[in-house]
């Protein structure tokens, strides 16, 4: 008769090493977010600018290939510009949004080391969870609109002062990403599944 292989028990130098871990990976994980918002901070602080701008400029293309395929329209959606000698307006538009962009992230990454801290300490419910969870989704909210809006009014400005130079091939326009809206959306809501878990934390304690 065999006996069944029981799994080892998870002790709790075991979890508190694995959550450490993921602590860790959490803090690289924001520092590669933000040595990009640094590196572009540098950047225009020394008067350059490196930023992604739209354009509707044509591929060059021509002829068919062998298998018969053929290229009917091809246009680049956007081009890496490195700038110099934009006027003061367009670089603090940039500026401002790669700063608030690094804020965001800053606190996000923050709110997360902070979780798994908590969990560490075998507080999950804490109150000050649901201050750092509200904080990081309305960094997401507001944090990514400004980004988004201040860094975008800046490349639409380089655009139009570098398109007399570039046969104007920029689009005076911007792009935004919307999920970082939802995802501040969610982590606000999430501030409230805390908040709720805490208050029953709270009306169960003596129970047992």
């Amino acid at each position: 008769m065999t006996v069944p292989h029981t799994p080892a028990p998870v002790t709790r130098g075991m979890e508190r090493g694995i959550l450490i871990l993921f602590m860790a990976a959490a803090a690289v994980v924001g520092l590669g977010f933000l040595l990009p918002s640094l590196r572009g901070l540098g950047a225009l602080i020394g008067g350059e600018a490196t930023l992604s701008m739209l354009t509707d400029a044509e591929l060059p293309h021509s002829g068919t290939t062998d298998a018969g395929a053929a290229i009917a329209s091809a246009t680049y959606e956007s081009a890496w510009v490195t700038a110099t000698g934009l006027s003061d307006g367009a670089r603090w538009m940039i500026g401002l949004g790669i700063g608030f962009g690094a804020l965001t992230a800053a606190a996000t990454v923050g709110a997360i080391v902070f979780f798994l801290f908590l969990l560490m300490w075998k507080r999950p419910f804490h109150r000050s969870l649901i201050v750092a969870t509200q904080i990081a989704g309305c960094a997401l909210l507001i944090g990514s609109m400004l980004s988004g809006g201040l860094g975008g009014l800046g490349r639409m400005m380089a655009a139009d002062e570098l398109n007399p130079i570039a046969d104007d091939v920029f689009v005076i326009g911007f792009q935004f990403d919307p999920t970082v809206l939802l995802a501040g959306v969610a982590i606000l809501a999430l501030s409230y599944v805390f908040a709720y878990g805490t208050k029953l934390k709270r009306d169960t304690e003596g129970l047992v």
